[in-house]
Order: C-alpha cells, then sequence, then structure tokens
C-alpha cells in the first residue's frame, strides 16, 4: 500500500500491469478504481464500481495507440492524485448524488 499525503486521505493498494496499467485502493473511505489502456487513463471512485456503476468518473487521452497501456507507474501515480483532487473537488455534487440515492432506497 502507498499512501500519499499531498492527496489526504489516499491509499493505493495495487498499482502495476501493463495493457492495461490498473489500480485499486481508496480515496477518503471511497474505492477507486484506475485503468490506463490504448490512448486513455479514467478512474472510477465509489458506488458500485463492480457493477459499471461508479459514484464518479473521470477520463483523459495519454500519447497516441498504446502508449496508456505502457504507462509509467510514476505517471499512474501522479493521475492518481490529480484525479483524486478532482474528486474532491466535486464533493457537493457527490454529497447531493448520495442523498437522492438514500431516499431511492427508503422509498423501496
Amino acid at each position: 500500500m502507498t499512501d500519499c499525503p499531498r492527496a489526504g486521505k489516499l491509499s493505493i493498494d495495487q498499482l502495476g500491469g501493463n495493457c492495461p496499467v490498473q489500480a485499486e485502493g481508496e480515496i477518503d473511505g471511497h474505492s477507486f478504481y484506475f485503468r490506463a489502456r490504448g490512448a486513455r487513463w479514467s478512474m472510477e471512485v465509489g458506488g458500485d464500481i463492480d457493477a459499471g456503476k461508479p459514484l464518479w468518473t473521470y477520463s483523459e487521452t495519454y500519447g497516441v495507440w498504446p502508449d496508456a497501456g505502457w504507462m509509467p507507474e510514476a505517471d499512474a501515480h501522479g493521475f492518481i492524485t490529480k484525479a483524486a483532487d478532482l474528486f474532491r473537488g466535486s464533493g457537493e455534487a457527490i454529497a447531493a448524488q448520495v442523498e437522492r440515492d438514500k431516499s431511492r432506497e427508503e422509498q423501496r
């Protein structure tokens, strides 16, 4: 596990691989999944990531095909930290979504 003090409560439990480069960990109590393949990287946070229903997603291009799949771990670490900062910046929107989800569950 790698702690990332700059980003607050960000821990990277696993980071590695090629085609795709993948990482898993936690941001402020929310699980995340990072993936880099082809010419793009993406990060999903919270919600039900395994079911394809994350609470928050973000992605960017990276080079040209197949550069992202061979991304150095240092680059991946930097993008994970960037995405964590962006996730935190969207806090109000996320809190509202969590409340809507709770309301729907209570109505069932």
